[in-house]
């Protein structure tokens, strides 16, 4: 189970449960997350890779490019 990890200075989540739907993006007018920021944490409460394809998931590039071209969805592990 991953839980989102918003950055300082982005609101408040509505609970604790809530997960970026597909396609979802910040608003702009939000402030950066720091360098490096771990958007997911895992069930222990550290830092994680997050769900793929989620929004700052470290698989999110990998979804994105196999969508391009399915047959790299088999090179996925």
């Amino acid at each position: 189970m991953y839980r989102f990890n918003p950055p300082p200075d982005w609101p408040e989540l509505p609970s604790d449960s809530w997960r970026p739907p597909p396609g979802w993006e910040p608003d702009p007018e939000w402030p950066d997350a720091p360098d490096d920021w771990g958007f997911w944490l895992g069930w222990t409460g550290r830092p994680a890779s997050g769900p793929i394809g989620a929004f700052g998931s470290v698989d999110a590039g990998r979804l994105e490019l196999a969508a391009v071209d399915p047959s790299l969805v088999l090179m996925h592990a």
